[in-house]
């Protein structure tokens, strides 16, 4: 990389990030006033309506650089027709639940304008079976479609608490433009860096313990499409740096969660797109981690797992269907370990459940019993659960020291 284009690369980073920044604080008000918050509930535990305008602000800052700013010129128009596609479908759903058809149905439509009119499409699968490289032919349209909307999807359902889907989308860039710096892609390079950049000035406001903005089904989507996309653009064609088998590795998180939990839904008869609170970034606060420790393990485990994509494709040159069968047993053990995660959990709140009860009846009877203003021998005063007191009754001192040389004293004398 020239000196050139490295000053180039800092001036786009640092007036995306100043940019977003800016829309942030101008649409914070905006967002208040029109009711585009998130409001707490059973499922969403914050203080106060947050703004749903993270995504948009990231939206906004890409559109000035493409239309304004002529430093991303060169991407296609149909790329960011369908992105405002799928960030107006993300809004419409932030202001008011918008039904799962008509959302997927904007989004198959925001794929297809992506694949006809910006060239982006699934075209082959590698030899993941080690009997040839798959072609899809007539049917990489649909695959297309199915693979794009899956991601769309898989981040939307992991931005469960704050910084998880834009902390793992920001991995994502960071890996993409180091391997386009390399290969001199240079639309996706600039691309890769401008979302960086901005989704990194979304984080500061996202990540403090009291967040002042959220991303929204728009952010969180917006973040899904383009992530395919470049992934995409990485991974088929003459000229491509990775196999698409990595492009798994890449998207590991999000889609291993994505795939036990809708499992784990059908297998229990309900729908795989009901919302609940069993996704791996609801499961370690119960066992105990604190929320940015919890953050902290899933970034950690997903830059991981990317890596180990990249240094089997790039570094060992691994064979597709051996990276394939590796993905495969990683999904089945991350399966089971939800599985039995959850299960440990279960009994885990029933024994805590059943000791606090005893727990509780246990010094409720100490309580009556030995912390009374005068002891009583009289068995009838025993039989009352209220008061275990005689107000007419008075316990004289030989009362006092026979109770105390009785049974009773002895059985609930406290350790």
């Amino acid at each position: 990389m020239t000196n050139f284009e490295q000053s180039t690369l800092v001036i786009l980073m640092s007036s995306a990030f100043l940019i977003t920044i800016a829309w942030l604080l101008l649409l914070k008000p905006v967002a208040i006033k029109i009711g585009l918050t998130d409001k707490p509930g059973v499922r969403k535990q914050h203080n106060g309506d947050i703004p749903l305008i993270g995504g948009l602000a990231i939206y906004l800052c890409m559109v000035y650089f493409i239309l304004v700013e002529s430093k991303l010129t060169t991407i296609n128009i149909g790329f960011l027709t369908a992105t405002t596609l799928i960030i107006g479908t993300g809004l419409i759903d932030d202001f008011k639940n918008l039904n799962l058809k008509l959302r997927f149905f904007a989004e198959i439509v925001a794929i297809l304008i992506m694949i006809k009119w910006g060239g982006i499409e699934i075209t082959s699968l590698g030899n993941l079976i080690g009997l040839g490289e798959i072609q899809l032919g007539l049917f990489s349209t649909p695959f297309t479609i199915f693979a794009i909307l899956g991601a769309i999807n898989a981040f939307n359902m992991i931005d469960g608490i704050n910084g998880l889907a834009g902390g793992i989308s920001l991995i994502i860039y960071f890996i993409l433009g180091l391997l386009f710096v390399t290969t001199h892609y240079t639309n996706p390079l600039l691309l890769c860096t401008m979302l960086a950049a901005a989704t990194t000035a979304f984080l500061l406001f996202n990540l403090p313990v009291k967040a002042s903005v959220f991303l929204g089904d728009a952010g969180s989507m917006m973040l899904g499409f383009t992530i395919s996309v470049l992934i995409i653009s990485a991974s088929q064609g003459d000229h491509k740096i990775i196999t698409p088998v990595t492009a798994l590795w890449l998207i590991a998180i999000p889609l291993l969660d994505t795939l036990t939990l809708m499992l784990h839904r059908i297998n229990y008869g309900r729908s795989p797109f009901v919302a609940d609170r069993e996704h791996l970034h609801h499961l370690l606060p119960i066992t105990g981690y604190g929320r940015y420790t919890t953050l902290g393990i899933i970034l950690v485990f997903s830059l991981l797992l990317a890596l180990t994509g990249l240094t089997l494709d790039l570094v060992l040159h691994a064979p597709e269907w051996l990276m394939f069968g590796l993905f495969i047993i990683a999904f089945i053990s991350y399966r089971f370990i939800i599985s039995y995660t959850w299960k440990m959990l279960k009994v885990a709140r029933y024994l805590q459940k059943n000791t606090h009860d005893i727990e509780r009846r246990t010094s409720n009877s100490r309580r009556r019993l030995y912390h009374r203003p005068l002891a009583m021998t009289d068995k009838r005063l025993y039989r009352k659960r209220r008061t275990l007191s005689d107000r007419r009754y008075q316990a004289t001192a030989a009362d006092i020291k026979k109770f105390n040389q009785s049974r009773f004293h002895k059985a609930y004398e406290p350790n």
